[in-house]
């Protein structure tokens, strides 16, 4: 037995009309698609990323720190600043004491780019040839060590002591090389420091006044005086 259709779901009558044919609706519009960021060119994006976002104060690779290694007293203290290269532990861990190749654009005038990049690149290699505890000297002097008292190492017989003075002779050697290619009033004011004066915590390298300003407080670069202080800069 059929249904009749005024039952039928499929009715003409019952269905319910549809926005494409019924005028009542009134013109039929698509649905408005979401909106869409503009995708940043190529310019805007190569600009947002030359933006610096370190602030100027001790821990910016470009600040000029006061020289802690000449006295008070001597005229170099005023005249000379030191560029700080950190520590880097994605080089070798807690393995070796290395430090990072980032070159401080600050350096420029004195030291170039690829005699940066040498210099860390020969004291990296030297340290962790140096501190490395898997090679097969490292195990010689540990037993000798053990057997004698650890009077071999103080005797100085010791691998690592040997290949640390070899990293010294290599920063001096470098700082010769530095002062050939300078003018003669920077010769003696540019140089690497010996990382025995650091205790391996850091790079210093000691460069002629940049005369930029120190940071305050707040951490906005000051212009520096002539009696040797700083004052904010004035934007």
């Amino acid at each position: 037995m059929s249904r009749p259709d005024s039952l039928r779901s499929d009715s003409p009558s019952k269905r319910p009309p549809t926005p494409a044919k019924d005028l009542e609706y009134g013109i039929p519009y698509p649905d408005p698609q979401p909106a869409r960021s503009p995708t940043p060119s190529r310019h805007s994006r190569r600009a947002s990323s030359t933006k610096s976002d370190l602030p100027w104060n001790p821990s910016h690779p470009c600040y000029p720190h006061p020289n802690p290694h000449i006295p008070l007293a001597s005229p170099l203290h005023g005249s000379t600043r030191i560029i700080r290269i950190p520590r880097d532990w994605m080089v070798a861990g807690d393995l070796a004491p290395t430090f990072s190749n980032t070159y401080p654009e600050i350096l420029e005038p004195w030291v170039s780019e690829a005699d940066f990049r040498m210099l860390i690149k020969g004291v990296n290699e030297g340290l962790v040839g140096a501190f490395s505890p898997y090679g097969w000297r490292a195990w010689i002097d540990a037993v000798l060590g053990v057997a004698t008292g650890w009077i071999w190492e103080d005797l100085g017989f010791a691998g690592i002591k040997s290949k640390v003075k070899d990293v010294e002779t290599f920063i001096e050697q470098w700082n010769g090389q530095r002062r050939n290619g300078l003018e003669k009033e920077d010769m003696e004011l540019t140089e690497a420091i010996p990382l025995r004066r650091t205790g391996y915590l850091c790079l210093d390298i000691q460069i002629p006044d940049p005369h930029i300003g120190m940071a305050d407080e707040a951490g906005v670069p000051g212009d520096e005086r002539v009696d040797g202080g700083t004052e904010p800069a004035k934007l």
